[in-house]
């Protein structure tokens, strides 16, 4: 637990400070970082590829109840150090845009890939998709990281 929670304390901080940044050094501008990146200053009022844009009751719900569900999908099972780390990933994330979009009622949104024109994301954004893509690793590849924790009191109990 003390990984994840520092995981998503790092992620929290780092996307706070990038949103601050670029809220100061942005102003509308576009700045090319090669050809493959660019950042530019949007506001997102809807959710992931602004769905169910200004729809600020729906951007606070739903975010909440997925991190519910998902914290109750995980307490079923004993975390590992890599699946503390994804939850961190996610946790920290959720919490950056969440607290924005609180706040603001909207989340900034600066880092622009020229091949993808549909889509401008933030450090947040980032983290949620690679901790979620460990999570899925983890399910596929990992079968350590899901043992339930019920199972193993279990049999404790049967072999006493």
């Amino acid at each position: 637990m003390k990984r994840t929670l520092i995981t998503a304390a790092g992620v929290f901080a780092m996307d706070g400070v990038a949103k601050l940044l670029a809220a100061r050094l942005l102003n509308g501008g576009d700045v090319a970082l090669g050809q493959w990146v660019h950042l530019t200053l949007t506001r997102n009022t809807g959710m992931a590829l602004g769905i169910l844009r200004d729809s600020r009751l729906a951007g606070i719900l739903l975010p909440l109840a997925v991190v519910a569900c998902g914290w109750l999908v995980m307490r079923r099972y004993h975390t590992t150090p890599f699946t503390q780390t994804a939850c961190g990933l996610v946790l920290g994330g959720f919490l950056g845009n969440f607290a924005e979009r609180l706040f603001r009622g909207y989340v900034l949104d600066m880092i622009y890939f020229p091949w993808l024109p549909w889509f401008v994301c933030n450090a947040a954004d980032i983290a949620i998709c690679f901790g979620a893509a460990l999570l899925c690793i983890s399910l596929l590849a990992r079968p350590q990281d899901w043992r339930e924790k019920k199972t193993e009191e279990t049999a404790c109990k049967s072999r006493k």
